[in-house]
């Protein structure tokens, strides 16, 4: 039982210290690099508009989903109406990735970013649907 006392209050102060030197050497390296640090919040920055981009645009289907809804119920077939659903819910993913291109200066580079890219258009796209239908339900009730 002490041994395993004394283990988890060294393993503290060890993890401690190392954190310590890492926030340390983290702080020197950008205080020597402001230009990297620059860098990296700009691109922070267009993530975080290219977010709240992706977050407000399905939401504008508010404006119009009752008349979509009331077009497709009296002049759409079935499949006519879920071929008009579908192309709505790609309209916004085709925005949405335009603007992460353009806001990203049209570069990918390295497999990384476009596994994150990809995650990404990928997370959007659900969301887009997500509150798509969300919105037809509340539209059509």
């Amino acid at each position: 039982m002490i041994l395993a006392e004394i283990g988890k209050f060294l393993g503290n102060k060890v993890a401690t210290a190392i954190i310590f030197i890492a926030a340390v050497a983290g702080g020197i390296w950008c205080y020597q690099h402001p230009e990297h640090v620059k860098t990296f919040g700009h691109g922070m920055k267009m993530v975080l508009f290219w977010l709240v981009a992706v977050a407000a645009l399905p939401w504008s289907s508010y404006l119009f989903m009752k008349p979509m809804l009331q077009f497709q119920a009296k002049s759409l077939s079935t499949n006519g109406a879920t071929i008009m659903s579908i192309a709505l819910i790609g309209a916004y993913c085709l925005i949405d990735i335009v603007l992460a291109f353009y806001w990203g200066d049209w570069i990918g580079s390295g497999t990384f970013t476009w596994i994150v890219l990809f995650l990404g258009f990928l997370a959007a796209g659900t969301y887009n649907f997500i509150i798509c239908e969300s919105l037809a339900r509340h539209a059509d009730g």
